[in-house]
């Protein structure tokens, strides 16, 4: 064990407010950012075959960092989007996938 779990609790975030009322949600991916690499737990039974559907879900998670860089006053939103979309560029194509995993039963809470 390291460190960091003797030292201090992981930080999770909430439960977007819309969710505990909806009648229907599913979470779909989960990121961290552990020791340098990126970790994600993602539910790939989401939409079935219609990987377009991610692309859709990746665009606006976009807007949302590009509304939250304009909230705190570092870039206007377009400008965010303009960078975002120039990292997604320049990593997407080229970027190797280091990646390991499996499948694992959903968690109930």
């Amino acid at each position: 064990m390291s460190d960091l779990y003797d030292s201090e609790p992981l930080l999770e975030l909430e439960v977007p407010d819309a969710v505990p009322e909806a009648e229907q949600a599913v979470e779909l991916i989960r990121a961290w950012v552990a020791d340098g690499a990126l970790a994600v737990s993602l539910n790939g039974e989401a939409f079935g075959p219609e990987p377009e559907e991610w692309g859709r879900v990746l665009a606006q998670i976009g807007h949302h960092l590009a509304r939250a860089a304009s909230l705190r006053g570092e870039l206007g939103e377009e400008r965010s989007i303009e960078a975002l979309r120039k990292g997604f560029d320049a990593a997407f194509p080229r970027s190797e996938l280091v990646s390991y995993g499996k499948v694992r039963k959903r968690v109930t809470h």
